[in-house]
């Protein structure tokens, strides 16, 4: 005999309502067709749930559930619109769950405009130069993710919402060019040297964030390395 899975206690759950009995093959209460989202019974039971539908925090909520995937002839229900507009902010923002902070969403309105080379802190780029070394001098070259996250974080909490996502990308784009002069050096060094190998003790002595940075110019949205012989930059992204 196969074994029946009772699934009424999550549907409860994701639904709002515990404690409650469902009868089989009865209609869940608030549970609606997306299409009938705009018609007016639906928004007269949103507007008692003490959604206010012309608010930005709503209507991030709908355009989020629109770019999942929700389209007409699937169910939601009052409850799990109402849940969702907690992770929104008044201004319409994502609030990310982790850190409480706004503006590190990536939008349509957005799009691409963030990805440019702004001014971030210093701490910000010693910490990251620093976490780069010692990847080299202690992992060979490896990373530590847990590491680079807690950086970002810390310097995103310095900056404005507005500057969150152009801050995070200027400041890989610095992490890029460290990395890439810890491996040319090693390079020079050990030309069959990869990720993981041993890194030659006296590969990397010498190397600075400022002799690193010395050696950059933006080019645009990004940064290039200047050329070692005359004036002009080297068609390196780094």
């Amino acid at each position: 005999m196969p074994n029946i899975t009772n699934y009424s206690p999550l549907i409860q759950s994701m639904f709002g309502r515990k404690g409650a009995s469902w009868r089989a093959g009865a209609t869940l209460p608030g549970v609606f067709q997306f299409s009938q989202l705009n018609s007016s019974s639906i928004q007269s039971q949103l507007k008692a749930a003490g959604i206010d539908t012309s608010s930005k925090r709503y209507k991030a909520v709908i355009e989020q559930m629109k770019k999942t995937g929700c389209t007409g002839n699937m169910f939601t229900n009052v409850q799990a619109i109402k849940n969702l507009m907690k992770n929104y902010n008044s201004r319409g923002e994502f609030v990310d769950p982790n850190t409480g902070l706004t503006g590190l969403d990536v939008t349509d309105e957005t799009g691409d405009s963030y990805k440019k080379i702004i001014d971030i802190p210093e701490s910000s780029k010693d910490k990251m130069f620093e976490a780069v070394r010692d990847s080299f001098l202690h992992r060979n070259g490896m990373g530590d993710g847990k590491g680079d996250t807690e950086i970002f974080t810390d310097m995103y909490r310095q900056m404005k919402s507005d500057d969150r996502l152009s801050a995070g990308y200027t400041l890989r784009q610095y992490r890029s060019a460290y990395v890439q002069t810890f491996v040319s050096a090693v390079k020079a060094v050990d030309p069959t040297w990869e990720y993981g190998k041993a890194v030659p003790s006296d590969a990397i002595n010498g190397i600075t964030r400022e002799s690193v940075e010395s050696q950059l110019t933006k080019n645009g949205n990004i940064f290039v390395k200047r050329s070692s012989v005359s004036s002009s930059t080297l068609d390196i992204q780094v």
